[in-house]
């Protein structure tokens, strides 16, 4: 992938072009000029452009003209707009005619490098799942994807806790990958080539689970119609992952909090002692400690959990990983099937980039799974994704167009109607997450002040109770 961008300004005034090509030479970065759109057209066929930047007023070819151009035939190119004609209508076209961001005359060299920078992560982005699909770049550490920063810090841990004995507590919301980095410690430790065993404890009754973990002896309790070795004792020398701890009765706390100690336990209507040399660790998606304020877990039994939490985030705080997940999911799903592999547009990437994921990367699995169903051709689209992820005013729901030009017609009105529909609900949501500050909403989402407020006018968002 590139290290630095090429950049093409388009600007009638001379002196704008100069102005900025001086900035960017100041930075490292290479930039194209031109004075009109036509003869950028021109120049976007030769060479290979990251970002745009453009005035909205110029002769030849308008802005609009030139944005509109560029979104239908160079939609991986990332669009950046400067005038000196702002306005709250011109803000709103430009976005719908696909720009990144808008910057208003006149304008400093940190500001104008802010919005290059910006706009370079977005183009990265797109560079970047492009080598996934053409060079099978995966980001995988042992099957778990992810390059953010969040994602780095868990994979450091794994490998710091790894080679070591200790006991480790993964914590994280259901469809995180608890076990998936219960399998990473194992297939990281010395144990690799022993039994690695996983169990959910939420699942079993309290008698059944004792069964499990510890075994039983023949007639020990009705059913037991014979000897049966347990997981800890069939998993001596390996690894045994125990996923929901927060789900296990008191009793079998209190057996668990003994074998943590000793690596010792009797087997069910036995009094033969065992000792094995088990790697114990435990998923919550639950607060523990809450849980022993309120009487539920026990509060000597948590402290023996907690030699090396693991705090997994959720996807909603890395979603810069989600089109690296999304692209290992089609690739399953495309093996799976025997179709060929199926890209994903980057509006699709947009929403996917901006839903809640209540239900984590196994939520985002079954999206991808309905989309993959759904389109038509080698590439997923925001049509092709499920309504939810829309909400209530989910705009799917349409009369069957009767002939060709009114199905054009309606596809056009749909596409904007479900940008506008996900721009609103992107604004709400930043609004709601800074207490309904424009300045600090805008800064937390990344625009520019008046952009930001130029959607929360449209959208009628400015007050706590709309």
């Amino acid at each position: 992938m590139k290290d630095n961008p090429l950049i093409l300004i388009v600007d009638d005034e001379l002196n704008i072009c100069t102005s900025c090509e001086k900035i960017l030479k100041r930075k490292g970065y290479s930039s194209l000029t031109s004075l009109d759109g036509k003869s950028a057209l021109e120049i976007l066929k030769k060479e290979d452009v990251d970002i745009v930047v453009t005035d909205l007023k110029m002769a030849e070819m308008g802005g609009m003209e030139f944005l509109d151009h560029i979104r239908k035939h160079y939609p991986e190119i990332v669009s950046v707009v400067i005038t000196g004609y702002a306005s709250i209508a011109s803000v709103v076209e430009t976005m719908k005619l696909g720009a990144f961001d808008y910057l208003p005359k006149p304008f400093t060299p940190d500001e104008f490098i802010n919005l290059i920078e910006k706009a370079w992560a977005k183009r990265k982005e797109y560079l970047e799942r492009r080598d996934l699909l053409l060079n099978d770049i995966s980001y995988s550490y042992e099957g778990i994807i992810g390059k953010s920063e969040k994602m780095r810090e868990v994979f450091r841990l794994i490998e710091k806790v790894a080679k070591t004995p200790s006991t480790v507590l993964i914590i994280g919301e259901s469809g995180t990958g608890k076990e998936l980095v219960a399998r990473a410690i194992h297939n990281r430790s010395d144990r690799k080539n022993n039994n690695f065993f996983a169990l959910d404890c939420g699942t079993l009754s309290p008698e059944l689970l004792k069964s499990e973990l510890f075994g039983h002896i023949k007639g020990s309790f009705t059913g037991a119609v014979s000897n049966k070795k347990g997981i800890f004792e069939v998993a001596d020398k390996g690894t045994v992952f125990l996923d929901e701890i927060c789900n296990v009765d008191i009793e079998v706390q209190g057996m668990l909090l003994r074998f943590i100690q000793e690596r010792e336990f009797i087997p069910l209507g036995s009094t033969e002692v065992k000792k094995v040399d088990v790697r114990l660790i435990f998923a919550t998606n639950r607060d523990l400690y809450e849980m022993t304020k309120e009487g539920k877990f026990r509060e000597d039994l948590y402290y023996r959990l907690l030699v090396y939490p693991i705090i997994l985030p959720p996807l909603r705080e890395r979603v810069d990983d989600i089109p690296l997940i999304a692209h290992h999911i089609l690739k399953k799903l495309s093996e799976k099937s025997g179709r060929e592999l199926c890209a994903i547009s980057e509006d699709a990437i947009e929403v996917l980039k901006t839903y809640e994921w209540r239900g984590n990367v196994r939520e985002l699995e079954n999206v991808l799974e309905w989309a993959f169903i759904n389109c038509e051709d080698n590439e997923i689209k925001i049509k092709d994704l499920p309504p939810r992820l829309f909400g209530p005013t989910s705009t799917f729901a349409k009369p069957i167009p009767r002939t060709n030009e009114e199905l054009l017609l309606m596809k056009r009105k749909l596409k904007d109607e479900v940008v506008s529909e996900l721009e609103r609900l992107f604004i709400k949501s930043a609004l709601e997450r800074n207490d309904f500050n424009v300045t600090k909403a805008a800064k937390d989402v990344g625009m520019q002040r008046q952009n930001f407020s130029a959607l929360v006018a449209k959208y009628k968002l400015g007050k706590r109770n709309e």
